[in-house]
């Protein structure tokens, strides 16, 4: 029966909640004992009073149990009075490239080293490894049986209208197997001299604090994959290059930390991941994630190519940074010998392949000047799913295998 007003007007419940209700309001009517033990000089005291021990506060460790956050004020650990300008994974710098020139004094080149190139035009990679990787881009990006929510899809015409959300891979799972495929047939290509050198460390953080122009600047940044080495790479030559010769962009009336967000909690020290009494201390190339979903502009507005290359940039930086610094001492300059790192970015799809070169810590310098060298974006496919309810991998790019297994085997 279908609980109405009629209903409830003779239902036994709705009477018992109204009296519970009203004696819940009664306020006891005062006896009148504590007006005589006041007259016969007896003074009254709350029994809570008297019960109560004082006992300090202890904070106990119950397993499984959610402590309480940190709250992100004064009272924070890492609190510092001074604020400093925080670069993480997911910013972008809003000015790309040009920006990160500015801010890092480096010199770009629309190339890769001279000496690369030289090797990417002997190197040929067979057609067995070339069948293996086709297979492997499938087994990366199309078997596996991983199945969560995808990122919500945008429509540009239509931004209030919310798509169905799909099921699939992962963002973070399609980078992180494609890569270690890729891995796996470069140490096919390299063979066992090679390997032996060369070792593959996941999540390693990198902390780079910087001071420049009065402002404090520090680079909080994560490689997700990093390749190191038993030897460095060897520095190229600036005489030939000639660094000094390429004019630094001018991005006033911007500061060069524009879009860096501002914070009062850091960890204002230098940190590099791998002990420099490991014998494979020596960083090699950096594998870098670039999901649309994990780097954003601070404005909400899509993230363009070159703030992504700019991204790329800093990583690298930061890498030979965090290096140099524990190699020389945390207030180096002038570096006795320059530190060389490879930079692979992806999104499993398109594979941004770079060199940097860290000379100078003086990022005011007249002198002395860093160098980036970069090579246009490769497309590993254009296409690679399901069509028509089969397996599909259209227009494969060798190129993206021969590059890896030139930077891996450098």
């Amino acid at each position: 029966m279908r609980l109405t007003n009629t209903l409830l007007r003779q239902h036994i419940g709705f009477f018992f909640k109204k009296h519970w209700l009203q004696q819940g309001k009664r306020v006891p009517n005062s006896t009148g004992a504590e007006e005589e033990l006041a007259a016969r000089g007896i003074t009254v005291v709350d029994p809570s009073e008297v019960l109560k021990e004082q006992r300090p506060r202890e904070d106990f460790n119950i397993p499984g149990m959610v402590p309480p956050p940190v709250a992100l004020d004064e009272t924070h650990p890492l609190w510092k009075a001074e604020p400093a300008y925080v670069y993480g994974d997911t910013n972008v710098l809003l000015e790309g490239v040009r920006q990160a020139q500015s801010l890092l004094n480096t010199a770009v080149y629309d190339d890769l080293p001279l000496k690369v190139e030289e090797k990417l035009e002997q190197t040929k990679i067979t057609t067995q490894l070339d069948r293996s990787m086709q297979q492997a881009v499938l087994s990366a990006l199309v078997f596996d049986t991983e199945q969560v929510k995808n990122a919500i899809v945008k429509v540009p015409d239509r931004p209030a209208y919310k798509l169905p959300r799909t099921y699939g891979i992962s963002e973070g799972r399609r980078n992180q197997l494609i890569l270690s495929k890729l891995v796996t047939h470069c140490e096919r290509f390299a063979g066992r001299s090679v390997n032996a050198n060369r070792k593959v460390v996941f999540n390693a953080r990198f902390l780079v604090p910087l001071v420049k122009d009065s402002e404090r600047v520090l680079l909080n940044l994560r490689a997700e994959s990093m390749i190191i080495s038993q030897e460095s790479l060897k520095p190229l030559d600036t005489s030939v290059y000639r660094p000094l010769d390429v004019e630094l962009p001018n991005l006033f009336p911007l500061k060069e930390t524009v879009s860096i967000p501002v914070q009062n909690i850091y960890d204002w020290k230098n940190e590099y991941p791998i002990s420099r009494n490991y014998k494979l201390s020596h960083p090699h190339t950096i594998l870098i994630h670039c999901s649309p979903s994990d780097v954003k502009n601070a404005t909400e507005l899509p993230v363009s190519r070159d703030q992504i290359e700019g991204r790329t940039m800093l990583k690298a930086f930061t890498v030979a940074a965090a290096r140099a610094r524990q190699l020389y001492g945390d207030d180096v300059k002038t570096l006795p010998n320059p530190i060389t790192v490879q930079a692979v970015q992806t999104d499993s799809k398109t594979f941004h392949f770079s060199v940097y070169q860290l000379n100078t810590l003086d990022l005011g310098s007249s002198t002395e000047r860093n160098m980036w060298f970069r090579k246009a974006p490769l497309d590993l496919y254009s296409e690679c799913g399901y069509i028509v309810g089969k397996p599909t991998l259209a227009d494969y790019n060798k190129d993206v295998l021969r590059h890896f297994a030139v930077f891996y085997s450098n």
